[in-house]
């Protein structure tokens, strides 16, 4: 199981932070904490909050059209079942959000903010869904917007959309590469760019993204990541 080693996602997580800390993006000290933490773990898994980006430029395309200052909070929580990874899902429990705070900042002044909630779940339910449910799928909405005042706006917890799990280094090149133009923020691509950047997210891609894909190859033997499952529509 050499690639869920914690060891080896230790010493990712220490080379992580020094390349991101350079570009000031936001604030990492929850990963600080959570490095200090895994030293003294000897099971895969992890629970952290507060993973902060800060954007301080318009991203194209929201609403209302004033917003010009976003702040995003990931959270992320692994831990692992005993399970055999080679035909099972070994991800027990896992959760994995995106809570987003929007500001039409002026003259310093940011005023209220405007709320947005993406969540990355795991059906887990063993009764037959109601709806289209894959296995992992994106979905607008979760606790971080219960209970706001919507005004006009509707708000569906569907469609779930699938996508394969994230740990925080997926979590983070998710939100740099969604969230932050290339062209407004130069560091995307130079990260990007950078040799162990690009080792440490190929090793969370063969950890979490591999299996996940590997449902699409018509001679995959896993029992958890299936065509059905990762992908409920497709009819075979």
């Amino acid at each position: 199981m050499d690639n869920w080693s914690l060891r080896r996602f230790r010493q990712d997580l220490s080379k992580f932070l020094e390349l991101i800390e350079g570009y000031q993006i936001g604030d990492f000290n929850s990963l600080h904490v959570l490095l200090g933490k895994l030293e003294s773990l000897d099971t895969f898994e992890y629970e952290v909050k507060d993973i902060v980006f800060h954007l301080r430029k318009r991203i194209s395309g929201t609403m209302p059209e004033t917003l010009n200052k976003y702040k995003i909070s990931l959270d992320n929580t692994i831990n692992l079942n005993n399970k055999d990874h080679q035909i099972n899902d070994n991800l027990e429990n896992f959760i994995f959000e995106l809570n987003i705070d929007s500001f039409a900042s002026e003259n310093g002044n940011d005023g209220k903010p405007y709320k947005n909630c993406w969540h990355l779940d795991k059906h887990i339910d063993s009764s037959p869904p109601k709806y289209t449910h894959p296995t992992y799928h994106f979905h607008f909405g979760g606790e971080y917007i219960e209970g706001l005042d919507t005004g006009e706006i509707s708000i569906f917890s569907f469609p779930r959309l699938p996508h394969p799990p994230m740990d925080i280094f997926l979590g983070f090149h998710f939100v740099i590469s969604n969230f932050y133009s290339s062209k407004e923020y130069p560091f995307v691509n130079e990260l990007k760019e950078h040799d162990d950047y690009k080792s440490i997210i190929k090793r969370a891609q063969k950890r979490l993204w591999t299996p996940y894909f590997n449902a699409f190859d018509s001679t995959n033997k896993h029992q958890d990541f299936t065509i059905n499952n990762v992908f409920p529509l497709y009819i075979s």
